[in-house]
């Protein structure tokens, strides 16, 4: 075991050496500080100035707490649970601070009924593991193996709360406990409904409790939920339909309630027909912020293009820093990017907006031979982001997880984005039939269309994210799409183009 372990410190820290001296073969990707092919980062915490951990899969070996500084060296790192064939599930949370200060996380282990553990990071980089005392309280009739998205609420006297739910064909099944500091259970709430998809949040600033966030399969028009619970988890009030855009979620979202504001913002899948948008395009991403009392407040939609979601993805998609709000999510280049061709993989984008979610600035990347998909994003205190992912090479299949660094001028500079391999404009879906949607987060910006006798067939003002064109009669083949930015001052600047497939 310590040949093992000691092997695979080798392989990172020759990881880390190959990065910082160049070796690498993607150092078209000036951002992109930490390359694995076993390393998968899912949460990222401060530790230090300039020090991040990261809770992290070594694949085939165990989950590592893994501390480097913010371009990616420096690495100590510990595990915390090791591989095993005995655990029929595991799942853990973000990090958290105890009532020491201490980054803390907490994890659910089987393969019996759900343990819930702690574990604690010490100032020496000591991981201390408490298992607690009482199990998770699942009902004696449910299977105890089909468990899912275990989610964790500390509060300031030490105590948690857990929720997860149960789903299948014939019964839904929701428990929230709360445990104290030593790990006994006090309280617990089971509901037995058709609601599904819960969320579990803070309570609103000045009051104590949870907030449950369901959705609601009985409703016709919107579809969620929010349940409010006091300390002793009995229900105090439900607001019902919390959306007012008309939103289906069919399978992902993703909450985060912004500490000092008490704003509560959301990733989610939506039907993006009902939106009015391209037939083809099954799904897109809404970003979405809500005032504390969830009155939605303002919405935007986002580049995904795909009917299927690997809900590990975008588990930590929402980060905050100040006032400013970064959100990444996956996009769908079989779709953006060319359909079948070789070239077409899924990438990511990111997205920074302002205390009243207006758009900053986003940018798009794409690797020609990696498929790329996002866990995380974690803004820095020190400015920009760092986002990981997963992904490996499709020529090769090998593994090739990567962590990238972002600074606040490459998401809202096109020459800072550029530089760092991104793009600032997409168009999709690629190929299409009767709409082409551009998409960018540029301002004072005209996309044009030409067809391949370099014939104009198109001209706009971008006036939002996302531009709709109207394709419909156009002949079927390949066109040419410019976005140009300088519109206002009559100076204008090509900053992006690309191909686009009518069928």
């Amino acid at each position: 075991m310590k040949r093992l372990m000691k092997s695979i410190r080798n392989l990172i820290i020759s990881t880390i050496i190959m990065v910082s001296t160049g070796l690498l073969a993607q150092q078209a990707e000036p951002v992109e500080i930490f390359q694995s092919p076993m390393i998968i980062a899912y949460h990222f915490c401060q530790w230090s100035e300039g020090e991040v951990l990261l809770n992290a899969n070594v694949l085939g070996d165990g989950r590592y707490i893994i501390r480097m500084d913010e371009d990616g060296h420096d690495l100590e790192m510990d595990r915390w649970h090791l591989t095993t064939n005995s655990c029929s599930f595991l799942t853990e949370s973000k990090f958290f601070r105890d009532i020491d200060g201490e980054p803390c996380f907490y994890y659910v282990k089987g393969p019996d009924r759900p343990i819930v553990c702690k574990v604690t990071v010490s100032d020496d980089f000591e991981l201390t593991t408490f298992e607690f005392p009482d199990p998770f309280p699942i009902p004696e009739e449910i299977p105890h193996d089909q468990w899912w998205d275990f989610e964790w609420l500390p509060n300031e006297d030490g105590s948690v709360l857990v929720s997860s739910s149960y789903l299948d064909n014939s019964m839904n099944v929701h428990v929230i406990a709360r445990y104290n500091e030593l790990g006994e259970l006090t309280h617990q709430w089971t509901d037995v409904t058709n609601r599904v998809y819960t969320s579990l949040l803070p309570p609103k600033n000045g009051t104590s409790g949870c907030r449950l966030v369901m959705e609601d399969l009985t409703a016709k028009d919107v579809n969620s939920e929010c349940v409010i619970f006091d300390d002793s988890l009995n229900v105090v009030d439900i607001k019902h339909s919390i959306y007012s855009a008309g939103i289906y979620r069919p399978y992902f979202e993703h909450f985060a309630v912004h500490p000092e504001t008490d704003m509560v913002y959301l990733l989610s899948d939506v039907s993006f027909p009902a939106f009015n948008g391209n037939p083809k395009i099954t799904s897109d991403l809404y970003m979405g912020q809500f005032d504390a009392d969830f009155t939605q407040k303002k919405y935007v939609m986002g580049p995904y293009t795909d009917e299927e979601y690997d809900q590990k993805a975008l588990c930590e998609a929402i980060d905050f820093r100040g006032d400013d709000i970064y959100m990444c999510g996956l996009m769908n280049m079989m779709d953006a990017y060319g359909g079948s061709d070789p070239e077409s993989v899924e990438n990511f984008y990111v997205a920074l907006f302002d205390g009243n979610m207006n758009l900053k600035g986003e940018i798009y990347y794409h690797n020609e031979v990696r498929m790329t998909t996002p866990y995380s994003i974690y803004a820095l205190p020190s400015g920009g982001c760092l986002v990981s992912t997963g992904g490996y090479d499709r020529r090769t299949f090998e593994q090739q997880h990567a962590i990238y660094k972002l600074s606040d001028e490459t998401i809202v500079g096109i020459d800072e984005a550029h530089d760092a391999g991104f793009a600032v404009a997409v168009a999709y879906p690629n190929p299409g039939k009767d709409v082409l949607n551009i998409r960018t987060g540029l301002k004072d910006a005209r996309v044009e269309v030409y067809d391949m006798n370099g014939r104009m067939v198109y001209r706009q003002e971008i006036t939002g994210n996302v531009t709709a064109i109207e394709a419909g009669d156009w002949a079927d083949g390949v066109y040419i799409w410019k976005v140009y930015t300088g519109v206002s001052t009559g100076s204008t600047t090509l900053v992006e183009t690309g191909k686009w497939v009518k069928e």
